[in-house]
Order: structure tokens, then C-alpha cells, then sequence
């Protein structure tokens, strides 16, 4: 309660309404650098991105030991979500960050079932085919035998004592 009181205060002095507050927080913000193609370039992307594969490898192992439920089909399904506008930008044209690019309703290409990723040699096995998301997805699969690594964790996060992502989910 005296967070709020402090919260209160602070929008009264900087004449911000609740509307205001909520407006700005439910706004998904204007797309920077991590929503383009340069995004590998941000020293975030990779460090994200390899926690975001080890994590769905954990959710893999959860779902097959029936700990959860996790739906594997392909396919996407626009949401109502603040972060969800079912909008797909070109950002070909884009040269400054005071140009926007051309959006239209859609989905984005590339996360379908069949589409081709573009990548070759991944896998030494692999040589110059290009695997689709499907095949891809099979490959990385916790379960895949002949995958080249592996992580020394999935269960907990060495970054935070005294925690794992089964606690934190409440699981």
C-alpha cells in the first residue's frame, strides 16, 4: 500500500493519469534494432536466444513426462494480445530512424511449417541442404541422440541461487 501511495504521488506530480499510466504500459513501443534483421547485432540477441532454446528444450522434456501440456502443432494464430498486431512490416526501405516501413495484415514468412530456413552446415551431417522449421525443430530436439551439444542445465538458471524454471513456474 505505500508503494502505491508512492506511485500515486509521483504521477500526480508529473500529471499523469491512470489512463496515461496504462496506455504506456499495455503500448508494445516502437520497434528498435532487436526487431529488425540487424538484431544479431545487439550483444542481447545471443545470450536471449540461446536461453530461449534451452528453455524449450526443458518445456520439450516437461511435456513428454506429462508434467505439462505444450501444443507442438504448426500453425499460427493471431491472439489478443497488446503485443500481438497482426501486422507484417517490410523494412527494405527503411534508411533512417525517422522512416517507418510498409505494413500490411498478415503473418510473418519464414515461421511456417515448410518454409526453408537458409542456413547450411549447422550439423556435420547436414553439408549444403537446407532444412525446413519442421526438420529443424526435429533436430534440436532434446530427444535427438546425435545432437552435437548440450547444455549443462535446463532445469536451472546458475545466474539466480536458489531457483530453477520449475519454481518460478509454479510447477
Amino acid at each position: 500500500f505505500t508503494k502505491y501511495k508512492k506511485l500515486k504521488r509521483v504521477m500526480e506530480d508529473m500529471n499523469v493519469s491512470r489512463t496515461d499510466l496504462l496506455a504506456t504500459l499495455c503500448h508494445i513501443g516502437s520497434p528498435g534494432e532487436m526487431f529488425t534483421s540487424a538484431a544479431p547485432q545487439d550483444p542481447t540477441f545471443w545470450p536471449l536466444h540461446g536461453n530461449a532454446e534451452r528453455f524449450i528444450q526443458y518445456v520439450r522434456i516437461l511435456a513428454a513426462n506429462g508434467t505439462i501440456s505444450y501444443n507442438e502443432t504448426w500453425g499460427y494464430h493471431h491472439q489478443d494480445v497488446p503485443s500481438d498486431t497482426h501486422v507484417v512490416c517490410d523494412w527494405d526501405d527503411v534508411d533512417s530512424a525517422t522512416t517507418r516501413p510498409t505494413c500490411y495484415e498478415g503473418a510473418c514468412p519464414g515461421h511456417k511449417e515448410d518454409d526453408i530456413l537458409p542456413f547450411v552446415k549447422l550439423f556435420p551431417s547436414q553439408k549444403d541442404k537446407q532444412y525446413s522449421n519442421a526438420e529443424f525443430y526435429a533436430l534440436v530436439s532434446p530427444f535427438n541422440e546425435d545432437l552435437p551439444y548440450a547444455y549443462d542445465g535446463l532445469s536451472t538458471w546458475y545466474g539466480c541461487k536458489d531457483s530453477s524454471l520449475k519454481v518460478a513456474a509454479g510447477l
